[in-house]
């Protein structure tokens, strides 16, 4: 139940009868845009509530709740203490709102888990994409610390303090690469010691803690547009980020070590990991593909593959890559003679947990990838790397040959070319030099004079 804000002119009827009779009422503030008003009468007072619509901060609603206990006792009905106009008047504001702009009516405080349960659902509604990984880091570093808190009683140390051990914390890992718990039998005193982040593990724990805030960030003021809740000073707003620990991720593969990486898979990973390094593809659009979504005639003869959809929960956008001639010859031996609606690739995999089930080939499913990525990584001796820095390598490929940066943003399947530039920026100059030296035109409006600058004397001669 909300807290009784206390005004001393109309607290009580002895207060109130040295107030002046007068049409304006004498407002208190009970929320930002919502108040409680006290109008004085000849025969006594009458409680009033106004409400500012969210998104008209100009257009008021009024209602009469009822009359003050001026000259009668308190029924909760028609004649109403100042305690009891304040409920009354935070019941009215929930169903004024739900009729003015069509939000659902709500009863009891209003807490951060409501809040990002709203805001997915409107991003949901919204056909954003990467709402499911919102939910998740929502579920795992939001809930469990201020998932009950009330909004408006949130304060920036609160967040700041949230926001500062989540930096703090250990990252969260699979349930299946969790280690096995310490026999009982072991002292606690043999025990090794955590051991100290590194100064690239505790950036990028700043990093996913940037990332998380803004979540929160966004479903508060969520639902601040919506009028939800109403907090003071938005504390949420005055939270800083970490600075500069969201950095662009500079690891690729040169050619050598593509070799390398490539001969140490086993032959139906091998298969997964060209695909990537010829299409910079996901791990997830690659389990997708089909058979029939390879076309050689694509692109005036190079031969494309057809992306059906692309990251995020709403299937993001559909798109062609362009192959290489290399790319080509691999998909055109990879299809040859097979049915159009298998799945592009496939692997040999037991098909229960008990071995003696015998193998089965089939899709690649999520998650698989790990481990055969480890242990190719190993066998090729080169530093652990994931799946997805295939993709990196690719378009790294793309941007040192000297290829337009919103062509390459295109065959990722990015709307526009941020993205690129973030993590691929750095490797444009040099790019961009032999592209300007090769390509640019000769304007025929400088010839030689013939005179040559003067050689100055060294010094040193």
């Amino acid at each position: 139940m909300a807290q009784v804000k206390h005004d001393g002119r109309i607290v009580n009827r002895t207060q109130r009868a040295k107030l002046g009779a007068r049409r304006e009422p004498y407002w208190l503030t009970l929320e930002t845009g919502r108040a409680l008003g006290y109008r004085r009468g000849a025969k006594g007072g009458t409680w009033i509530a106004r409400l500012y619509l969210p998104d008209h901060p100009q257009k008021q609603l009024y209602k009469s709740l009822g009359a003050a206990d001026d000259h009668a006792d308190p029924d909760g009905v028609a004649v109403l203490s100042f305690a009891q106009a304040q409920t009354k008047a935070r019941e009215w504001f929930g169903v004024a709102l739900t009729l003015a702009v069509g939000e659902e009516v709500r009863t009891g405080p209003y807490t951060v888990a409501d809040a990002l349960v709203d805001y997915l659902k409107d991003c949901d509604r919204r056909g954003l994409r990467r709402v499911d990984r919102m939910e998740c880091a929502a579920r795992l570093h939001i809930l469990p610390e201020l998932g009950e808190v009330e909004v408006a009683k949130l304060t920036q140390a609160r967040i700041e303090k949230w926001h500062h051990a989540l930096a703090k914390s250990a990252a969260k890992v699979r349930q299946s690469a969790r280690p096995r718990p310490v026999p009982k039998k072991v002292k606690k005193m043999e025990q090794a010691p955590p051991a100290p982040l590194s100064s690239e593990a505790e950036r990028a724990r700043k990093a996913s803690s940037n990332r998380v805030l803004t979540i929160l960030k966004a479903a508060l003021n969520h639902a601040k547009r919506r009028g939800r809740a109403l907090a003071s000073g938005d504390a949420w707003r005055e939270a800083k980020p970490f600075k500069g620990v969201d950095r662009a991720r500079d690891r690729f593969l040169n050619t050598l070590e593509v070799q390398r990486l490539v001969n140490a898979c086993p032959e139906d990973f091998r298969r997964l990991v060209r695909g990537a390094l010829f299409t910079g593809a996901r791990y997830g659009e690659l389990g997708t593909l089909l058979v029939k979504d390879f076309s050689p005639e694509g692109a005036g003869g190079k031969g494309t593959i057809f992306i059906l959809r692309g990251k995020g929960r709403d299937g993001g956008k559909s798109r062609h890559i362009v192959l290489t001639a290399e790319g080509r010859a691999f998909f055109e031996s990879l299809t040859a003679g097979r049915p159009t609606d298998e799945p592009m690739f496939l692997r040999e995999a037991y098909a229960t947990r008990n071995w003696r089930a015998g193998k089965v080939i089939r899709a690649w499913t999520k998650s698989e990838q790990f481990r055969f990525m480890n242990a190719a990584c190993k066998k090729a001796k080169l530093e652990p790397m994931t799946f997805h820095e295939l993709r990196h390598t690719y378009a790294s490929f793309l941007v040192n040959a000297g290829v337009p940066l919103a062509y390459v943003a295109a065959q990722l399947g990015h709307s526009d070319t941020r993205m690129v530039e973030k993590h691929y920026g750095h490797l444009a100059p040099s790019a961009l030099a032999d592209a300007i030296a090769k390509l640019s035109p000769e304007l025929g409006i400088f010839e030689p004079d013939g005179v040559a600058p003067l050689k100055g004397k060294s010094k040193l001669a």
